[in-house]
């Protein structure tokens, strides 16, 4: 009765547009005064707990540090980059889009961070060659999930610190399967662009191939400095977003000398006030996690599973489905720390190996970025583009069965994703 009426609530109030966090938090805090005698003054310790972690000081760093990089140069100077290498084949814009944000995503580990970066200064280059608004925006975001999934990962930050799984080994998890989709969305485009008859730009000379080179040089070290720190042993994945941070810093003040210190003030409040959306996500969604936990739905599913089968083939493609699904009507950040202790027991149960798991879960849970109604990724590029929704979603769906297609090979093909693990202790 209990998760009815939470869930109940959860489902009236999205309805009536409640914002997503508030909605959660609403629905978890009225069901627990009204069916426990769980009162405020229980409820508060339950909130500080979750943010008194040292894990998710990470998340504020990496959001910081992506929007440093926004605005400090080097997000643009990585653009460059990728269209002199890539500018010249068919469709060669989308192609440097999918490129600079599969090397952003090594630096910030947030969707948002990555599509606001990358899609302010690739959409409207896309729109003026003639790209199709919806098109640009579609392909931009998808693009843009590619960043939780590369090292570093936020949601792979949330699912170690939920689990107790090495953050090291999780970043690992997802580097194969955020390649493989980078490259698939590659192809995507470029049949998207013989079909749509999309532009191409004139092919770089080798000279400037090489001074774009030069001029990213310092851009394209961060992920190697952030990712490589971290699997040697030199920071755990905290540090390495303040050494984020730092590494930012100097290369946009001292380095490009495109930020200035006015600008820093609007880049620390721009991100404070992201990072205080996604904390303020992770505490309401603890909250209703707490409750599900207490209600025993983990014992519950998987019951439930290994009634209905012992296929692990079947149980997988069943949590997939449940995941999509999920991840259409929950916001990303708090749909993982919701259901990832619970999917975590369930995975345990049924024999998965826990990175490969988690892999899995984080990009099921990503694809909620790109689909609607909540869509957190495609609300920002459709913004930048100022394209229609529906012209979007026609869009998209080649990028997205590319996305599904990515899914299933991770989850059938655990090597994937426990590669790269397996070689670090």
């Amino acid at each position: 009765m209990t998760l009815l009426i939470m869930f109940g609530i959860l489902i009236i109030l999205l309805v009536i547009r409640m914002p997503v966090a508030f909605a959660i938090g609403v629905s978890s805090i009225v069901t627990l005064l009204i069916t426990t005698d769980v009162t405020l003054s229980l409820i508060i310790p339950r909130i500080f707990n979750t943010l008194n972690s040292f894990t998710f000081l990470a998340i504020p760093f990496f959001m910081l540090a992506g929007s440093i990089m926004e605005h400090g140069g080097i997000s643009t100077r990585l653009v460059r980059f990728a269209n002199s290498l890539l500018g010249h084949i068919k469709g060669g814009l989308g192609h440097a889009t999918i490129f600079t944000s599969t090397i952003f995503a090594g630096i910030s580990g947030s969707a948002s961070a990555d599509t606001s970066a990358v899609g302010s200064v690739m959409i409207p280059s896309m729109v003026r060659r003639g790209y199709p608004r919806g098109y640009a925006a579609a392909l931009t975001a998808c693009a843009g999930a590619i960043g939780p999934i590369i090292p570093p990962s936020i949601i792979m930050i949330i699912y170690g610190s939920l689990t107790g799984l090495s953050i090291s080994k999780l970043f690992l998890a997802g580097a194969i399967p955020g390649v493989i989709m980078a490259i698939g969305l590659i192809i995507t485009n470029y049949l998207g662009a013989i079909k749509y008859n999309l532009p191409y730009e004139k092919r770089a000379t080798l000279k400037e191939v090489w001074k774009s080179f030069l001029d990213a040089f310092w851009a394209l070290l961060a992920p190697v400095i952030i990712i490589g720190g971290i699997l040697l042993g030199f920071f755990t994945a905290t540090e390495a977003s303040v050494v984020a941070v730092i590494y930012s810093l100097l290369v946009s003040m001292f380095i490009y000398k495109e930020l200035n210190l006015k600008d820093l003030y609007k880049v620390i409040i721009q991100s404070t006030h992201t990072s205080v959306m996604v904390l303020f996500i992770a505490v309401t969604a603890s909250i209703f996690g707490w409750i599900l936990a207490n209600e025993k739905l983990p014992l519950k599913i998987s019951t439930w599973l290994s009634e209905f089968t012992t296929n692990t083939y079947l149980i997988m493609l069943l949590i997939v489905i449940i995941l999509l699904i999920i991840g259409c009507v929950i916001e990303t950040i708090a749909a993982s720390i919701i259901f990832i202790p619970v999917l975590a027991t369930i995975a345990a149960a049924s024999g998965f190996d826990p990175y490969h798991f988690a892999t899995v879960v984080a990009i099921c849970l990503i694809i909620g970025g790109v689909t609607p109604p909540v869509g957190v990724l495609l609300f920002i590029t459709n913004g930048i583009a100022e394209a229609r929704f529906k012209d979007t979603l026609k869009y998209l769906v080649p990028f997205f069965t590319l996305i599904l297609i990515v899914v299933l090979m991770v989850a059938y093909i655990p090597s994937l994703s426990t590669f790269l693990p397996s070689l670090i202790e």
